[in-house]
């Protein structure tokens, strides 16, 4: 009878920490930013722009602790392509996959999304963080995003500014440069340095697009 009852405690215990350290946040790391100018041409810039003015929808932001879609969090449009949309989108997937050292099958489709003026995102984690049910259910299609590499399509506009409070500092958009950070660790164990926002749009619009890199080989839902 006390050797089933240490057995249950022992199985609760490990799968008590297991969980904890899946959605936990891992607080001691090097720095996971890094830039790179030029990563797109002008003209690559301007064709992702173009293709996407007709498809753009307007951005939702998952409360993962209120289990709802939460509007005041986020103002922009979006949409999502494919790789066989234009050959430069392909190219980033490329990118992607040499930058965080896993396959192409690991990404989610290139997200280009439109800030207008007044536009921003507050700070986040790309990665799921909170509300366990939801986490399963995000990482369930291929683990944590591991990677996330942002592009800036143009740099005609103020503000806008990629923010970073957790490493205070701030990536300034340049048109063609891009941005890569590490959400995870190998492990899938958030990195609490990545929590970053996207600053107020003050004039025109702003235009990025992002791939993500999941963890294992992702599935689109």
């Amino acid at each position: 009878m006390y050797a089933k009852l240490f057995l249950v405690i022992v199985i609760a215990i490990l799968i008590y920490f297991y969980y904890t350290s899946l959605f936990s946040i891992e607080t001691d790391q090097t720095d996971i930013l890094f830039e790179y100018p030029n990563f797109l041409t002008d003209e690559e810039c301007d064709m992702l722009i173009e293709i996407s003015q007709n498809r753009l929808e307007p951005s939702k932001v998952y409360d993962s602790q209120q289990d709802n879609n939460d509007q005041s969090q986020r103002k922009s449009d979006q949409c999502w392509l494919h790789d066989n949309d234009h050959p430069v989108i392909e190219k980033i997937s490329k990118k992607a996959a040499e930058l965080s050292g896993k396959p192409m099958c690991n990404q989610e489709l290139l997200q280009v999304v439109k800030y207008p003026e007044g536009g921003f995102f507050n700070p986040h984690y790309d990665a799921c963080v909170g509300n366990k049910e939801y986490c399963k259910r995000m990482n369930g299609v291929g683990g944590p995003r591991y990677m996330t590499l942002l592009i800036y399509l143009n740099d005609d506009f103020s503000g806008g500014e990629t923010s970073f409070p957790k490493l205070n500092k701030t990536a300034q958009p340049q048109k063609g440069k891009a941005i890569v950070f590490y959400n995870t660790d190998q492990h899938g164990k958030v990195l609490n340095n990545s929590m970053h926002g996207g600053n107020p749009v003050q004039n025109g619009n702003k235009w990025i697009c992002n791939k993500w890199v999941r963890i294992n080989e992702y599935v689109n839902p």
